[in-house]
């Protein structure tokens, strides 16, 4: 009589694939759309990058410039706090302004 042995290979294949899977968004998220802001014009001193998709805020002091590198995820820029009412502009490439902005608060759309 032959005896019933469970094959884990459907498990190992799901658990290979979730990292793959894991590996692919973390490498993704690296190579993200990114928005440098500046404290004061000239872009050229203290600063502040973001990353993170969806909604960050603009502090007030970090209001002087901003340089937005563009890797396939579009910026909303929005003159209210928590991206709240419309979207004042939209960036979907390379963009930049040393000189002072009114925007409060950036949704990156990854």
């Amino acid at each position: 009589m032959a005896a019933y042995t469970k094959n884990s290979s459907p498990s190992f294949v799901s658990i290979a694939v979730m990292a793959l899977v894991f590996v692919a968004s973390v490498s993704d998220f690296a190579n993200a759309s990114s928005m440098m802001v500046w404290s004061r014009p000239g872009c050229n001193n203290s600063g502040q990058i973001i990353r993170k998709c969806n909604c960050s805020s603009i502090n007030l002091n970090l209001r002087g410039g901003y340089s937005f590198v563009y890797k396939g995820q579009t910026a909303a820029l929005y003159n209210e706090d928590g991206c709240g009412g419309v979207v004042h502009t939209t960036l979907n490439g390379n963009a930049g302004m040393c000189r002072g902005f009114g925007w409060k608060s950036v949704s990156i759309q990854c």
